[in-house]
């Protein structure tokens, strides 16, 4: 005889009890999480859209681009954002959450009921060992992605940014490639009156038309202008005509083209470095040989030549090699900050929660703030410049709030 709903297989004579499989979380700390949840989530849409229209808004419209512009681009630089703003919202939540729970003495209450205050932290601790893998995934699988479709949909937007700030402000300058157009105003695609002034072996040249057109080469990075009856000005010495339309390129440095490790993923950052190495072993056996024949021809101002004798080339290989360690290791590190982050602010929380929410934040924050990101950008400037190794000094930080959160933690687990 069986109790219980009963499931049968291929007849009446097979008879299988089946019972619900649930993870039960005990009601205290599935309202601890669920209070984290819904706080977390709106501390971290309310610090991301304040970010958004006061940095990037602000930044956009200084170089001209337009809200329509600003709103195409948006949706891939908010993943860039994450990793920085994710653990200032778990913290701050942290602090309003725990220092609550403690101000209304619920922990003590607890302790008393003989319940541990490590199981109630665990909602804390889980959250925060989610959102490092969260923020690891985003730097290493979205930010390169998000940047690259950056990449792509903003020289797509380079001459309409370009044509509408001609519109609104009649001028364009670079000072970068030493440019700068003056019109008198703009009919479509067309410039009326263009005035160009442009340095060529460093003397300033002046280059005026009736009327000019403009065009795009994002690839190689450069804009065509094609004047029609154009001519120089020569100023005191009247004008110099030239009697065939003159097609200028004018370079355009729009900073695609440089190489930065925070827009690889470690997969092919791990494969640069194979390059890298192996690139290196060549450029040893070159120098061996260039070394050798110079001692054979007594060519010793040879021998002083860093680039004749391959040591400049190896000496920025390895400079690169120590960046992309460095960017390896402080992305691990980096995006486990937000499980130390919790292991610290809970029992911070805890500890101060008689007092404002905001005190017991200050007191976590501000040292987070003022120590723990400014070590971590000198230990990763050292790291990069090859002073320290990157496999300990990218958790140094890490380790710190270690040490703190152990403190922490045993007087909220004694008291």
């Amino acid at each position: 005889m069986t109790s219980g709903p009963t499931a049968s297989l291929d007849g009446p004579w097979f008879t299988l009890p089946v019972e619900p499989m649930l993870l039960r979380i005990p009601l205290l700390q599935r309202y601890i999480l669920g209070e984290i949840l819904r706080a977390f989530f709106f501390v971290l849409t309310c610090i991301t859209i304040l970010l958004v229209f006061v940095g990037v808004f602000q930044q956009a419209t200084e170089r001209g681009m337009g809200a329509e512009q600003v709103l195409k681009i948006l949706p891939y630089i908010v993943p860039s954002m994450l990793p920085f703003t994710i653990p200032a919202a778990l913290l701050l939540t942290i602090s309003v959450v725990y220092g609550r729970l403690s101000g209304d003495l619920e922990v003590t209450a607890a302790k008393a009921a003989g319940i541990h205050p490590l199981s109630l932290m665990w909602p804390a601790f889980l959250l925060g060992g989610i959102l490092s893998v969260t923020a690891l995934v985003l730097t290493d699988q979205v930010i390169p992605w998000s940047v690259k479709q950056m990449e792509r949909q903003f020289l797509t937007l380079v001459e309409d940014i370009f044509i509408d700030q001609l519109k609104s402000e009649q001028q364009f300058s670079d000072p970068a490639n030493r440019f700068h157009i003056t019109v008198a105003r703009v009919d479509d695609r067309t410039l009326i009156h263009p005035v160009i002034r442009y340095v060529q072996k460093k003397k300033v040249h002046t280059l005026k038309a009736e009327s000019a057109e403009i065009h795009f080469d994002l690839e190689r990075q450069f804009a065509l202008v094609k004047l029609h009856n154009p001519y120089y000005d020569l100023g005191e010495h009247g004008r110099c005509v030239i009697n065939k339309d003159v097609e200028l390129p004018i370079r355009m440095d729009l900073g695609t083209g440089k190489v930065n490790p925070r827009n690889f993923p470690i997969e092919e950052l791990a494969l640069g470095l194979e390059d890298i190495a192996s690139n290196e072993q060549r450029q040893r056996e070159r120098q061996i040989i260039q070394t050798v024949m110079a001692l054979t021809s007594a060519d010793f101002e040879r021998l002083t030549n860093p680039k004749a004798t391959g040591i400049a080339g190896l000496a920025s290989m390895k400079e690169q090699r120590q960046k992309f360690h460095t960017e390896i290791h402080s992305r691990y590190a980096l995006s486990c900050s937000c499980f130390f982050f919790a292991l610290l602010g809970t029992p911070f929380a805890i500890l101060y929660g008689k007092s404002q929410f905001l005190t017991s934040f200050l007191l976590c924050f501000t040292p987070i703030v003022g120590g723990y990101y400014p070590l971590m950008l000198g230990l990763m400037a050292q790291a990069k410049m090859g002073n320290l190794a990157p496999e300990w000094s990218m958790w140094l930080a890490n380790a710190l709030l270690l040490c703190g959160s152990w403190f922490a933690l045993r007087r909220v687990i004694r008291y």
